[in-house]
C-alpha cells in the first residue's frame, strides 16, 4: 500500500550538568506518535486526520566525532506510521498503520532547561502493518503485506528533551518528511508528532 504515513523516531534522553550538556552512553526509549501526511493539492471528498500510533522501542547513543566541536545524538528503533482518513459526507472512515525501521541522528543544544534538537531521520520500511475500513456499522480489517524496503523516508526533526534526573527523559517534537511520496502531481509527505520517555545507562 502506497499512502503510508511517517512519523519518525526521535531523541535520546540527555543528561545535565549544571549548564552544560554531557554525552549519554547506551540508552532505550519507548513512547508513541500522532501521525499525519500532507497533501497537495487536498484531495476531495476526503479529509486526512492523524492516528494514535504506540509502542515505538530503539536503542540511542552519544558519541562524539574527532574533529567536529558539537557531540551528536544517534540511534534506531521499531516504530509505527500511520494516518487516518474519513470520506466527506458519509459515515465512512479508515485507517492505516505500518511497521518501520528508522535510524536517526540530532545535534543538541542546551536552552535553559530544555536540549532544543535538530536532526534528520531515515526511515525504511518492514513490509507489514493493518488497514481498517469503517462503513454502515461495518468494520473490515485487513493485514499489510510487503517487502522489507519496499519504501523509505527522510525526514528532519525538530525537538527537544527534558532531563527529569541524569538517567530519565522526556522527549518530544515534530518530524518532518523531506520525501515526495506522491504521483500523478499530488504532493504526499508524512509528518508527525512524538513523544518518547528515554533512560540511560
Amino acid at each position: 500500500m502506497k499512502y503510508l504515513l511517517t512519523i519518525v523516531l526521535a531523541v535520546s534522553s540527555i543528561t545535565i550538568a549544571q549548564d552544560t550538556p554531557q554525552i549519554p552512553g547506551w540508552g532505550v526509549y519507548v513512547g508513541g506518535a500522532m501521525n499525519g501526511i500532507a497533501v497537495d493539492p487536498d484531495p476531495e471528498g476526503m479529509t486526512y486526520g492523524r492516528e494514535l500510533n504506540m509502542p515505538f522501542v530503539g536503542v540511542s547513543r552519544g558519541i562524539q566525532i574527532p574533529g567536529f566541536p558539537i557531540p551528536l545524538l544517534v540511534g534506531g528503533g521499531l516504530g509505527m506510521r500511520g494516518y487516518n482518513v474519513e470520506y466527506d459526507g458519509t459515515d465512512a472512515k479508515g485507517s492505516m498503520s505500518s511497521n518501520w525501521l528508522d535510524v536517526w541522528a540530532t545535534v543538541p543544544y542546551p536552552v535553559g532547561p530544555v536540549i532544543a534538537q535538530v536532526g534528520l531521520v531515515y526511515g525504511t520500511g518492514l513490509g507489514s502493518g493493518k488497514s481498517k475500513y469503517e462503513a454502515n456499522g461495518e468494520t473490515t480489517e485487513e493485514d499489510l503485506e510487503g517487502e522489507f524496503g519496499d519504501e523509505t523516508d527522510l525526514g528532519l526533526l525538530l525537538g527537544g528533551a527534558y532531563p527529569i534526573n541524569e538517567k530519565i527523559g522526556i522527549n518530544f517534537g515534530y518530524a518532518l518528511g523531506l520525501k515526495d511520496h506522491g504521483s500523478d502531481g499530488v504532493k504526499m509527505q508524512y509528518n508527525g508528532l512524538y513523544l518518547l520517555l528515554g533512560y540511560n545507562f
